[in-house]
């Protein structure tokens, strides 16, 4: 059986992570997309977010946590290797990127 979503069908899939690879073949090239869920992700943020509302930042607390794919695509993974630390801090303060925050307030 052939699992569709569209033109792509199902290469492989996670049950413990939810991820699945997709392919879809154009003629030319084979083409692989992945989906990863982040629904548990977001909401765990939030709720770390929420329970430490109000605590001062200080060493070691932890401000984010982002998908590796995500972090690699937004050049967040670059940006940190090559010492932009104002681009990860802007990042991190954007408003769209608050799902992705475990902590409030300005880094």
């Amino acid at each position: 059986m052939i699992i569709r979503d569209g033109d792509w069908s199902l290469f492989s899939y996670d049950h413990q992570t939810g991820r699945s690879v997709w392919c879809k073949d154009d003629g030319n090239e084979r083409v692989f997309r992945i989906d990863t869920p982040v629904d548990n992700l977001v909401r765990e943020n939030e709720f770390t977010r929420n329970a430490t509302s109000g605590n001062r930042m200080g060493d070691w607390v932890k401000i984010a946590s982002i998908p590796l794919n995500h972090a690699h695509e937004q050049n967040l993974v670059r940006a940190h290797t090559e010492g932009d630390d104002k681009f990860v801090k802007r990042w991190l303060n954007d408003g769209d990127n608050r799902a992705w925050r475990s902590f409030e307030g300005q880094i």
